[in-house]
C-alpha cells in the first residue's frame, strides 16, 4: 500500500500505468486472502490492456505480499 501511495505521489496523482499495476496487485492480494469478494478486474475499473503483462502484476503482487507479512 505504501508503494502505491508513493507511486501516486511521484505521478502527481495522475492515472499512471505503474500505479495501476500496484493497485491491481493490491486488489488481487485482497481477493487471494478473502478480504474482499473475488471479482473480475473489468468490474473493478481495469481494462483488458491492464491485464496484458502478467509478469508486472506478479512482481507487484509479490512485493505487496512480502510487505504484508
Amino acid at each position: 500500500m505504501a508503494e502505491y501511495l508513493s507511486c501516486l505521489k511521484k505521478a502527481r496523482g495522475t492515472n499512471d500505468p505503474e500505479c495501476r499495476w500496484l493497485a491491481k496487485a493490491y486488489l488481487q492480494c485482497r481477493m487471494d486472502r478473502n478480504l474482499m469478494a473475488k471479482d473480475e478486474f473489468k468490474n473493478l475499473g481495469f481494462s483488458e490492456e491492464d491485464g496484458g503483462e502478467e509478469n508486472k502484476l506478479e512482481k507487484a503482487s509479490e512485493s505487496l505480499k512480502s510487505t504484508a507479512r
